[in-house]
């Protein structure tokens, strides 16, 4: 019965604990033992591993913040059980300061006493009675509860992973032009799990920019009106993307340029590097001559509307030629300092640099159903190499043996991927495609590699079925 009780006090305890983090911005320590595992699961090679078992999506974070909530609840319900409220309570509150700030700890201690006493005295009989009837019935009731809210909330995280990621094909959405990926189906990649990405809004966020600065300031989303606006075709490429993979999405960005905001708040002789810093946690840097080249921005609006949640409302950084993760979202501060600083992925053995990878892609024949009817029809896919043009791309139909020349549909900004099209009309039989791109006298590298650390290469290939 002890045991029972401790298990709805440790779902209760954790319940309020997420109302908290989520209404006031209180630490979980749930979330903080979950970050720390991450830092496991963030090394390129564990990386590597974890999505080939659970593919792109959010399903290595889910598997692994299932299991620390599962650890959490297990330990609280063993603890609980076995020892008095007041034990329970300021064991709790020791192990908390090892995840959370001692405030919260204490808090999370005496929460779990007040809850363990509380849940004891409703549920346990005066004098060591037998329970009556509709006491078992409320024991069973708070004890099914506790598992279903525990068990559906772990659920719930399972199936928000179950859409597949759109591959962001160069397609025309409502008002937007051609090879523009319309926000919907714009990739998303997380360090966090989804619900628990930083959900922002207009009244309390400011940005802070301070450091090596002559006028330090802070910024509240309608100061920032007061830079001349800058308005940009980007395409943005996670360093995670497999050779063929969907986590590549092209926009059209708006904002102004880091720049601007630098001059206005004076630097210092002595700085040498941009720090980013984000309302999860995230960190960036970028050396100061490069930060101030004129095509770095600071973006409000993708597509003609404000950022959405999950592409960083209400601001996030874009610097071409680099993949996603070296453009924070979610930017709360920004610092000048003389020394470097790793980011979030770099501490974890990813790319310093994350500098794009010539690549290429076949879009149609869909890789999803690779199947073609006989006769006159298309090969249609994008080339894209960060800010350095794409000069030419080749498609093989017999697995490499001979290359055609593609049209290229030249892209309307350096910045953006360059859509392709080989007018193909085969006989039926099965075809090995591959394509490649050129930039100048660089050819895209032919050797397969994992996307981490320095991000993929290799050719695309999609053996098709045309009848």
């Amino acid at each position: 019965m002890r045991l029972l009780q401790a298990w709805i006090a440790a779902v209760l305890l954790s319940v309020l604990g997420y109302l908290l983090l989520m209404q006031a911005g209180w630490a979980f320590p749930p979330l903080r033992l979950y970050g720390v595992l991450t830092q496991l699961l963030g090394v390129p090679a564990v990386f590597q591993l974890v999505h080939a078992v659970f593919g792109l999506g959010q399903g290595g974070k889910i598997f692994a913040f299932s299991g620390v909530t599962l650890l959490w609840l297990g330990g609280l319900t063993l603890l609980g059980g076995l020892q008095r409220p007041l034990t329970a309570g300021a064991v709790t509150a020791v192990l908390c300061l090892l995840l959370a700030p001692w405030q919260t700890a204490v808090g999370y201690g005496v929460v779990f006493a007040a809850l363990l006493w509380g849940v004891a005295r409703r549920l346990t009989p005066a004098g060591g009675r037998v329970p009556d009837p509709a006491r078992r019935s409320l024991t069973g009731v708070l004890a099914a509860g506790a598992a279903a809210l525990a068990g559906g909330g772990l659920v719930a995280l399972f199936r928000q992973d179950q859409t597949p990621a759109d591959e962001a094909a160069p397609v025309a959405g409502d008002a937007l032009p051609f090879a523009v990926t319309p926000v919907e189906h714009f990739y998303y990649v997380s360090k966090n799990l989804e619900i628990f990405d930083p959900r922002l809004n207009v009244q309390d966020w400011s940005l802070q920019v301070g450091g090596l600065v002559q006028r330090p300031a802070t910024f509240r989303l309608s100061d920032l009106a007061q830079f001349p606006a800058v308005r940009q075709e980007l395409t943005l490429s996670c360093i995670s993307n497999p050779v063929g993979g969907p986590l590549i999405s092209n926009g059209l960005w708006e904002g102004f340029r880091l720049a601007d905001l630098l001059r206005q708040v004076g630097i210092q002789p002595q700085a040498r590097y941009v720090l980013w810093e984000a309302a999860d946690g995230y960190t960036e840097s970028l050396p100061l001559g490069q930060a101030l080249e004129p095509d770095v921005l600071l973006v409000t609006r993708l597509n003609g509307q404000p950022l959405t949640q999950r592409h960083g409302f209400p601001l996030r950084v874009l610097i071409p030629g680099r993949y996603g993760m070296k453009q924070p979202r979610w930017i709360t501060g920004i610092r000048l300092s003389a020394t470097d600083k790793p980011g979030y992925w770099a501490e974890r053995g990813w790319s310093k640099e994350a500098r794009v990878e010539l690549m290429s892609r076949i879009d149609q024949p869909s890789p999803d159903n690779p199947q073609a009817p006989a006769g006159p029809g298309a090969i249609r896919g994008v080339a894209f190499y960060g800010n350095r043009p794409v000069t030419r791309v080749e498609v093989s139909t017999d697995n490499g043996q001979h290359w055609q020349d593609a049209r290229l549909v030249p892209p309307r900004s350096r910045y953006a991927w360059t859509p392709w099209e080989l007018l193909w009309t085969p006989a039926p039989g099965t075809y090995s495609l591959m394509v490649r791109a050129y930039s100048g006298a660089t050819v895209q590298t032919p050797s397969a590699r994992e996307a981490l650390p320095e991000g993929a290469t290799g050719y695309h290939q999609l053996v098709v079925t045309v009848s």
